[in-house]
């Protein structure tokens, strides 16, 4: 339902602009003299929950999404002008930060979202609170104990008041689309705007809303005044509660890193394991992803080897026992979004804070020798150790050097096994960290810019370097 820049001409989005700073000057008057100063943290709580809901979206035909708000949930809760100020700042922040809806259309999407939608919303909610205690009662409740009618009663209100609420900023959405082509038509210059008459707009934004978008906001509204009215009697403390909502979404959102999963290889009896992942958790891959596999011996030549995946590796077989083991691994292009990390380019994906192409150099050392720094220099982003680590032991410090195309690389962080930095190269390229007996692993990533690729911002490489310490 967030609108992007491009899809409202100049009188819409003017318009509408107009309409959402007169309603923030009235609801920032009308918040000033309502909200004490000990419930300021309660409206920062309610943007936050706002933003956090409207992270999950429907993508909808012609570049808009569909997503709950919780927009009428706050105004019940806070009061309506409450809602309106914390969701238009969960917008404004999406809009900058994100990129989710343009900053042209910010005020045609507050509008409609954090201004028509909780007001709507709370109206119905409070006509129906009131027709509901006068058919109990005979008298209409307080209009300032809305906790005083039963809580069936409120529940069903918040939930018809939700629906109307996010159905009528769906539809105020859909009408500001669908009449672009009758204000710029076709020919006209205006090419670049919605496309799309109100006769194909509206059924695609609100056929979602009114079967799916709506159902879902309603029953969140429910659920949460259901929550908060048995753990807190009449919404005493429901700051308290949001917040707890909050955070118990925001973990559930929160992306995961891409960085927090590399290859590595093992040694498994006679053969070799390429392994995708972290720690002790494995990840299936695409073996097509693997470019290049060679096996050398101590002096340096090619030794034979075959490949085979099973379940989530890559086992590398070889005819005889290799010195160093090498892979190299194309891992595409991974886009940061407020979802998560996608295994997408950037025009693919969506709400994408930044994108990486992305590349892998595993090596495994089993043997040492003379030809093992020349082997293991000849990646991309090289980890080389300056010494034999099969001479030392548990607790000793390993001294390596790092280059990237060939030139050593200063002010690399070297990444120990939860991924916290624990070195950093030198001026020349060189780190020290301390062994673990068993299976030592040390990973290292590069990160740069990247320039004339409209899918990735960066291009990161992360190179491992994997053997064994027996003593």
């Amino acid at each position: 339902m967030h609108i992007p820049d491009g899809y409202m001409g100049p009188a819409t989005y003017a318009g509408f602009w107009a309409a959402t700073v007169a309603a923030w000057t009235y609801a920032s008057r009308r918040v000033k003299q309502h909200l004490s100063a000990s419930q300021v943290p309660y409206l920062a709580v309610a943007s936050a929950f706002s933003f956090v809901v409207m992270i999950f979206t429907i993508p909808l035909p012609g570049g808009t999404t569909a997503h709950v708000t919780g927009a009428t949930l706050i105004a019940i809760l806070l009061g309506p002008w409450q809602a309106v100020i914390a969701t238009s700042v969960a917008l404004v922040i999406q809009s900058l930060v994100f990129g989710d809806g343009g900053i042209t259309a910010i005020g045609a999407n507050c509008f409609n979202i954090a201004v028509a939608g909780p007001l709507i919303g709370y109206g119905i909610y409070r006509t129906i609170v009131a027709a509901g205690s006068t058919l109990r009662t005979g008298r209409s409740p307080g209009a300032d104990s809305p906790a005083s009618p039963p809580l069936e009663l409120r529940l069903a209100a918040a939930a018809v008041g939700s629906y109307v609420g996010i159905n009528a900023a769906a539809l105020l959405t859909a009408f500001a689309l669908g009449i672009q082509p009758l204000l710029y038509p076709p020919g006209a210059g205006a090419s670049g705007y919605f496309p799309f008459p109100l006769s194909v707009v509206l059924p695609a934004v609100m056929i979602p809303h009114l079967t799916v978008v709506g159902g879902i906001e309603a029953a969140v509204s429910a659920l949460v005044l259901f929550f908060l009215a048995k753990s807190r009697p009449r919404f005493a403390e429901l700051g308290t509660g949001m917040l707890a909502l909050a955070v118990a979404t925001a973990v559930l959102a929160s992306p995961g890193s891409a960085s927090a999963h590399e290859f590595w290889i093992e040694q498994k009896g006679r053969d070799f394991v390429l392994i995708y992942g972290h720690g002790t958790h494995r990840e299936d891959f695409d073996p097509g992803k693997v470019k290049t596999v060679k096996a050398f011996d101590g002096r340096g030549k090619i030794v034979d080897l075959k490949k085979e995946k099973k379940e989530k590796a890559l086992f590398l077989s070889t005819a005889e026992t290799p010195a160093v083991v090498v892979v190299e691994v194309d891992n595409g292009y991974w886009s940061k979004t407020i979802y998560g990390w996608k295994n997408l380019p950037k025009r693919q994906a969506s709400r994408v804070v930044e994108a990486l192409r992305s590349f892998n150099y595993s090596c495994t050392l089993v043997s040492w020798g003379e030809n093992a720094p020349m082997l293991l220099s000849g990646t991309g982003l090289a980890i080389v150790p300056l010494k034999n680590p099969f001479e030392m032991k548990a607790g000793d410090s390993l001294t390596f050097k790092v280059s990237y195309q060939g030139k050593q690389l200063p002010g690399a962080g070297v990444e120990g096994a939860d991924h916290d930095t624990v070195a950093t190269t030198d001026k020349d390229g060189v780190a020290q960290v301390k062994l673990s007996k068993g299976h030592n692993v040390i990973t290292l990533t590069h990160k740069e810019p990247l320039r004339n690729d409209p899918d990735a911002d960066f291009l990161s490489v992360t190179a491992t370097l994997s053997f064994e310490v027996r003593k």
